[in-house]
């Protein structure tokens, strides 16, 4: 990564990719607002690398807790 910003449509070509990670940037980007990307990280276990502030969650992680937290027709929301 060069450290540049990716555009929504890079960031959503990467949730294609299971073992892939996504920081907070991304997540916004995506278009979570903040106490969203706040929910998400608090919620899944979080990737921080040595010598590296940011952390990361990864897609598989984030695609899961999505569609957990999806209430379609089979399910109402509690």
């Amino acid at each position: 990564m060069t450290g540049r910003l990716l555009d929504a449509h890079e960031v959503t070509e990467r949730l294609a990719v299971p073992d892939a990670f996504l920081s907070r940037t991304d997540l916004a980007t995506l278009g979570l607002p903040r106490r969203a990307v706040d929910a998400v990280f608090r919620e899944l276990d979080v990737i921080v690398l040595p010598r590296f502030s940011r952390p990361f969650v990864r897609v598989s992680d984030y695609l899961a807790l999505v569609e957990r937290a999806t209430y379609r027709d089979d399910r109402v929301r509690a």
